[in-house]
């Protein structure tokens, strides 16, 4: 059986270890109404996985069970709470980074009811490292390039073509290259542009993606 005292230990290791991926998420959001998964979201996850697994061991030394069976279930249950933090916007798609990092939360959570701290504040640590600086660098990078790439899946029909050239024409955006690449009936459109800030790119990809012939519209920052 867990002591008293360990359960008081590893409860608020998963408080700390949980909130600290939280704050780190919760930062995105700053001075904005938002509802996706934060700080409070991450701690319950954590605590409620870390909860899960001193039952577990508690019923396997009580029982006789098997005491990866309760762990099992929450690396299961985790997707559907992780499914609810993705977001679409039109044909964006956000909330990516933060289901995923839910799904570690839990298992640092497992961890740390099992009794790895080690494990679990170095996977922690790591965490934040990918989140923090790693992102931090995503960011500059991205600032960096000088052209953003849309690919449009058209209808392999030329006037298709025409039309999503005179939408980009519209908003006065500077084309750098248009390459064609042809399917069985349809078409690629690849498309090195350079976007301005002034221009909402959610709405212009909106706007491409609501042309007669376009099936499909993927843009890389």
């Amino acid at each position: 059986m867990v002591a008293e005292n360990e359960v008081i230990l590893r409860m608020t290791l998963a408080v700390i270890l949980g909130g600290m991926i939280g704050l780190e998420r919760e930062r995105l959001h700053v001075g904005f109404k938002t509802y996706s998964a934060g700080f409070r979201t991450h701690i319950l996850v954590c605590v409620g996985s870390a909860l899960a697994m001193v039952v577990s061991e508690n019923l396997h030394f009580q029982f006789k069970g098997d005491a990866a069976r309760v762990a099992a279930q929450v690396i299961s249950g985790i997707g559907f709470l992780g499914a609810g933090a993705i977001l679409r916007e039109g044909f964006l798609v956000r909330g990516l980074t933060t289901a995923a990092s839910l799904w570690v939360v839990c298992s640092i959570g497992l961890a740390v009811g099992a009794g790895y701290y080690f494990a679990a504040s170095l996977s922690c640590l790591l965490v934040l490292f990918a989140l923090v600086i790693l992102g931090t660098i995503e960011d500059f990078v991205r600032s960096k390039r000088t052209f953003d790439s849309i690919n449009i899946v058209v209808g392999n029909r030329p006037e298709v073509s025409t039309i999503v050239k005179s939408v980009l024409d519209a908003h006065h955006l500077n084309i750098e290259s248009i390459e064609i690449k042809k399917l069985d009936d349809r078409q690629i459109l690849e498309i090195s542009l350079n976007i301005p800030p002034q221009v909402n790119k959610m709405e212009l990809i909106n706007e491409l993606a609501s042309l007669p012939g376009v099936h499909r519209v993927e843009h890389r920052m």
